[in-house]
């Protein structure tokens, strides 16, 4: 890279202009300026190959699954789609047995299914498209494809990995109050997964049964009440009644090991009687 090409800003240009004004040395700063942006460009883009997933093999060769990339070269699409199947059985994620039936369905879907709708293919927009639903619509009811189908739909999962858990935790974080109850929480997890669903508060349906539902809510919770306090004295009287259990037993194991010793002094006073005559 020629590091006098290099764009540094048009603030940065105006002050070394009016830095070479007024110093001598001002044409070297200006270099060593644009070179300290150079190796700030190469690091910085030296991380971001670091930590992007582009690094794995197995993510480069999932262009396969582009529908814009698929009309390219059908050569290219078989030759990636090996590469991810090659990986997939050194995971232990699908048998090397169905690599060949997979490639043979998708060599089929390529040149009768894809051929014929290759307009949908080609202007596919991932902006406002989804991938799981395009090939859902394209893959799913097809028998003749039903491995390849579940193929992509494993790695259509891969790189979600705990997203949704994770966003879960966030929610959780947001609704939770002190002293909150589990019940309590899955109720209002329930709740605000139903309004982030429908869209917001204002596309709530309130049918007569979630009507009737919110005006018994303070009985069910009185009932729930009711309920957990009949529980937790079956639980008392069962921890009660478990606890005169093992006491007995411990007395009993007690007694027999006495009577166990017992045995044994008699025996022994016998022997040393006998030896005594």
């Amino acid at each position: 890279m020629d590091v006098t090409k290099l764009i540094v800003g048009c603030v940065t240009e105006r002050g070394l202009e009016e830095h070479m004004k007024k110093s001598s040395g001002a044409e070297r700063l200006r270099l060593e300026i644009r070179q300290n942006c150079k190796l700030f460009l190469l690091k910085m883009v030296s991380k971001l190959f670091e930590k992007a997933p582009l690094k794995y093999p197995l993510v480069r060769n999932l262009s396969v699954l582009d529908p814009r990339m698929l009309l390219k070269s059908k050569e290219v699409s078989t030759r990636k789609l090996t590469t991810v199947l090659r990986l997939l059985v050194e995971t232990g994620r699908i048998e090397d047995k169905c690599c060949d039936e997979i490639i043979r369905e998708f060599g089929h879907f390529y040149d009768h299914s894809l051929m014929s709708a290759s307009d949908s293919f080609r202007e596919f927009n991932p902006q406002s498209g989804r991938l799981d639903e395009f090939y859902q619509e394209h893959l799913s009811n097809k028998a003749e494809c039903r491995h390849l189908w579940e193929v992509v739909k494993l790695v259509l999962v891969l790189s979600h990995g705990q997203a949704s858990v994770e966003r879960g935790f966030s929610v959780n974080k947001e609704v939770m109050v002190e002293n909150l109850k589990e019940h309590s929480l899955i109720a209002q997890r329930v709740i605000n997964d139903h309004v982030h669903s429908v869209g917001g508060l204002l596309n709530i349906s309130f049918t007569k049964e979630l009507l009737l539902s919110a005006a018994s809510a303070r009985q069910k919770y009185h009932m729930y009440l009711d309920d957990q306090r009949r529980l937790k004295q079956i639980e008392k009287k069962t921890q009660k009644r478990k606890g005169k259990m093992e006491e007995i037993t411990q007395i009993k194991s007690k007694k027999k090991r006495m009577e166990e010793d017992t045995r044994v002094l008699m025996k022994s006073a016998d022997d040393n009687e006998e030896k005594a005559e």
